[in-house]
């Protein structure tokens, strides 16, 4: 029998996004960088050019062990299994990803895969092997950077939107009252120059 053994090592392959619904399903984006970048905009990593899309809807952070999803203030939201988000999340395999009401991506957390098959000595028989101390990685807790969303310029074109709307509509009611003091009730529209003598 030969002295040399097999050992087979595992390595992981990199944690993947996959178009479930919206533009070109079943594309896959591997999550290779430590910021990953989803939007509209074609300067994105992820860019999905769908409406629902803000320019710079979310971002993708890897930390040790996991990653978190945090939206960056996006019009329609990002979601987690049909969950709006709030707050930044981390993802589990096999998480559905919602941006809007079109986009669906589905999170493939990172899996093993056979690497290589390295040779090594064999131990004799009767020879006690050399034991090895496994010091087990303990995940330590890592704060979670949550960064001013950056402005993508649409959810505040709606705010200036609803603004405009509400003094127009403010400024029409104005205009209605003052007409019909005019035509209805003039004593009392007009008393308050009579006191001050602007008028006679």
């Amino acid at each position: 029998m030969s002295g040399r053994t097999l050992a087979v090592a595992m390595v992981e392959k990199p944690s993947r996004l996959v178009v479930k619904a919206g533009p070109n399903p079943g594309v896959v984006f591997e999550l290779t960088k430590e910021v990953t970048l989803l939007g509209r905009d074609v300067t994105n990593d992820i860019s999905i050019g769908d409406p629902e899309m803000s320019r710079q809807h979310a971002r993708i952070t890897r930390t040790p062990g996991s990653y978190v999803l945090e939206d960056l203030g996006s019009t329609n939201g990002s979601f987690v299994n049909g969950e709006r988000l709030v707050a930044p999340r981390v993802l589990a395999s096999g998480d559905l990803l919602g941006f809007g009401e079109n986009v669906t991506l589905s999170f493939e957390g990172a899996s093993p895969e056979t690497a290589e098959t390295v040779m090594g000595e064999a131990v004799p028989r009767g020879a006690a092997p050399t034991p090895e101390v496994m010091q087990e990685a303990v995940a330590q807790p890592t704060p979670i950077p949550v960064a001013e969303a950056e402005p993508s310029g649409e959810p505040g074109s709606k705010r200036w939107l609803w603004a405009g709307a509400g003094c127009l509509v403010l400024l029409i009611v104005c205009a209605g009252t003052l007409f019909l003091m005019d035509a209805f009730a003039p004593d009392i529209l007009y008393a308050p120059l009579r006191v001050l003598g602007i008028i006679p």
